[in-house]
């Protein structure tokens, strides 16, 4: 028995330089501390029933004491004598032992409960309880490092306790599905987070009793938007108000059910409509999530407008501390690591992260959600590929944990459908997009897309129509730039071209010149079609996805004013850039009387009917699904992450020390030469960021200059090599004879800089 292996003598958690080392006890006793206030947070009844097994009793108590034990390995002599300095286990310490306790800790756990398991006759129930308890000294095992392979664990547990003839023919999915994995993740996250709440309550004195609750519902209802609503007049805010109030009922009909589309077109209100639906929970904490930094922003603008404690969390926004005081370096990274914040606005990116992450930083906000509201704005900019699995994920995750989800688009339906069964509720249905004053305020030709289409066409159409605000928009960003260079220097208009490469400053004086009297002409990649507040009177489009289509129309006539036209053309190969998704097979071509009509049922069934097809293809032995099922409830964590994370391109991230103008905006002089925000010392600071020993002060002030660095750092494909640079900190490369691949404009050409490293450009 591995507990009678050690005596027990005075043991000791952890050192602290200033003051007498803190006891073991009194470790346990603080994380049982946090683990009570976080389980005012979590029902912890909701978890157990998720799992089905009958002693509800035992399956709690293993959890509270899975965290409680977590460091009962720190019993290891060597651990005491080597590691806590602890005199008293002089003679017990091995020259060349293990100082490690983690794994340790989950031996421990396994001899307390495997007989009280053992002694379970039902063989079902047993297999439930076994898997169960060696999930809970997986989570032990791990909770200094990242969740890796359940697995090889279990292989390795196996052999130090001869369990190979009770786990012969037998595996995780037999017995749970997914819920495993959203219940390991859940008290893996808890753990963790007891553990580091109590551990910096001893090092740095500092007691967490604030969890950031959302507590300012009254201001939204005294915002003016929304206290005045029914003053406002004209066709257009009658229907808001319409669709406001209807949502609103829906819901109230269906507080008791988990998650709640939003079927709301471009331009009828829907980020203030789904603040009013998500304030009817009365929500712990309310996240907003997007597919973009500049929706967030964007947003965040709007809601500050309204509350006072509006927090953004994304890679662009710095941490905000006191200077002055040397705690608050912890105490901001703590409030940004644990979302201590009543009101998020996030990414999808950031987002499922935290869902599906094996790190301890990803992990450590999860049982946050619990009690809370999320809104997933933009939900079809997801790979189609992933929908079945995200909606078979957000479905048993907002059940086990607890939370309300809202999905909004301007188009997708419910994608339940997806499940063989109606899960969600639907608020709006899709009729209100087929209302004239959303469909019938944009005049729609296709002419162009029974022609081969030249730039001298577009030209020909952009003079004919002589509109005040125009944009064109391609799917490529080559063919972008090669048509603003062919149309920068057009008489009467102010050109210009917005692609992803552009920073935050370029993006901000583009949208403001659009909104401004002056006669403009934007060439823009799809980084125009969410995002970017812009109201434009023509459009022209190289076709790709219809939800694209749509997504772009939102930016032609977005007030109704008068009607304004869209030109369709097919310029460049949509699979170059969709490679594998399954709507390149229902484009516009296919669907022109769907778009004008907005009956997007009819597309969306044919899209999803072949999706579930191609899922459900059998591969080897298993459907797609199948295997995705069997991953996920055997706890293949990085194999999970893997799957679900939205971006799996490759890519090096490269830093170019330029100067930019900011003479309008408020930058600390230390990064500034005559006035010019300078990339040489951004890239020193960064460097001496990276240098910094205290982990909380680097990630506050990494996270301070990763807000500048952003304007000078562009991604590449990973195919290309870099040979040439002249410094590498973090990942990032400096290269600094630039001068070959960027233009006068600041301008990123991306073919020139892959001739420069003597790349082949695709």
């Amino acid at each position: 028995m591995v507990e009678k292996e050690f005596g027990v003598g005075e043991l000791l958690s952890h050192l602290h330089p200033q003051k007498p080392p803190e006891l073991f006890e009194e470790h346990k006793k603080l994380t049982k501390k946090y683990l009570d206030e976080i389980l005012q947070k979590v029902d912890l009844d909701r978890v157990v029933d998720s799992l089905e097994i009958k002693d509800k009793d035992l399956v709690k108590q293993m959890i509270i004491d899975a965290v409680v034990m977590h460091d009962e390995g720190k019993r290891n002599p060597n651990f005491q004598y080597y590691i806590m300095k602890n005199d008293a286990f002089k003679d017990l310490a091995t020259d060349k032992g293990d100082t490690k306790h983690s794994y340790l800790s989950a031996k421990i756990f396994f001899e307390k409960y495997f007989d009280v398991v053992d002694s379970e006759s039902d063989d079902n129930e047993f297999y439930k309880k076994f898997y169960f308890l060696l999930g809970l000294c997986y989570v032990i095992s791990r909770h200094h490092s990242k969740l890796g392979e359940f697995e090889k664990f279990v292989n390795d547990f196996s052999d130090e306790f001869d369990l190979r003839g009770v786990l012969q023919y037998q595996s995780v999915d037999m017995y749970f599905g997914i819920e495993f994995y959203v219940v390991m993740k859940l008290i893996y996250s808890i753990l963790i987070s007891a553990d580091y709440y109590a551990t910096l309550q001893y090092m740095a004195d500092i007691k967490v009793d604030n969890f950031g609750e959302f507590r300012e519902k009254e201001k939204f209802y005294e915002y003016e938007v929304i206290k005045n609503m029914d003053k406002f007049e004209g066709e257009l805010n009658k229907i808001r108000r319409e669709m406001f109030k209807k949502c609103e009922e829906k819901l109230l009909q269906n507080l008791d059910k988990n998650i709640f589309y939003l079927n709301a077109p471009t331009g009828a209100g829907k980020t203030l409509m789904s603040m009013n639906l998500a304030l009817q929970f009365d929500p712990k904490k309310i996240f907003y999530v997007f597919p973009f930094n500049t929706l967030v922003e964007q947003t965040a603008g709007v809601f500050r407008k309204i509350f006072d404690d509006v927090v953004v969390i994304n890679s662009t926004t710095p941490i905000e501390f006191d200077e002055n005081d040397m705690r608050q370096y912890e105490i901001a990274y703590l409030n940004r690591a644990f979302y201590h914040y009543p009101f998020i606005l996030t990414t999808h990116v950031n987002f499922f992260e935290l869902l599906f992450g094996v790190g301890k930083e990803e992990n450590f906000p999860l049982w946050q959600l619990a009690g809370s509201v999320v809104i997933l704005d933009e939900i079809q900019s997801y790979n189609v590929d992933k929908w079945w699995y995200i909606v078979e994920m957000l479905n048993v995750y907002s059940k086990i944990i607890g939370f309300k989800l809202i999905i909004m688009s301007a188009t997708l339906p419910r994608l339940d459908r997806l499940l063989n069964e109606e899960r969600f509720v639907d608020l709006l249905g899709s009729g209100y997009l087929k209302h004239p004053v959303f469909k019938d305020r944009v005049e729609v030709d296709f002419s162009m897309l029974d022609m081969e289409v030249e730039f001298e066409d577009i030209e020909e159409v952009i003079f004919n129509e002589n509109k005040q605000k125009v944009l064109v928009e391609f799917i490529k960003k080559d063919t972008a730039k090669e048509f603003y260079e062919y149309m920068k220097d057009t008489e009467g208009y102010e050109v210009y071209l917005l692609t992803g490469d552009d920073n935050k400053l370029y993006r901000e004086k583009v949208i403001k010149r659009c909104n401004s009297e002056a006669k403009i002409l934007l060439v823009s990649t799809q980084v125009i079609e969410a995002g970017v507040d812009i109201d434009m009177d023509l459009g022209l489009k190289d076709i790709s996805l219809l939800e694209s289509e749509e997504q772009f129309i939102g930016r032609i006539n977005r007030n109704g004013k008068e009607i304004s036209k869209v030109y369709f053309f097919d310029m460049d190969k949509e699979a170059d850039i969709y490679r594998g998704d399954i709507r390149l097979a229902f484009s516009i071509k296919s669907y022109k009387d769907v778009f004008l009509s907005k009956y997007y049922e009819k597309y969306y069934v044919d899209v999803l009917d072949a999706l579930k097809k191609e899922k459900e293809k059998i591969k080897s032995t298993k459907s797609e699904i199948a295997i995705f099922k069997s991953k996920v409830a055997n706890l293949d964590f990085e194999w999970v992450k893997k799957e679900m994370k939205l971006i799996n391109i490759k890519t090096h991230t490269i830093f170019l020390p330029f100067s930019i103008d900011m003479s309008e905006f408020n930058i600390k002089d230390e990064f500034l030469t005559d006035r010019m925000l300078d990339g040489y010392k951004v890239w020193e600071a960064f460097k001496e960021a990276n240098e910094i020993e205290n982990y909380a002060k680097r990630k506050v002030v990494l996270s301070e200059i990763m807000a500048l660095m952003q304007f000078f750092t562009f991604n590449v494909y990973s195919y290309i090599d870099i040979k040439k640079y002249n410094d590498l900190v973090g990942g990032i490369y400096l290269i600094e004879d630039y001068e070959e691949f960027m233009d006068d404009e600041l301008k990123f050409d991306r073919k020139a800089f892959s001739e420069y490293q003597d790349g082949i450009f695709l």
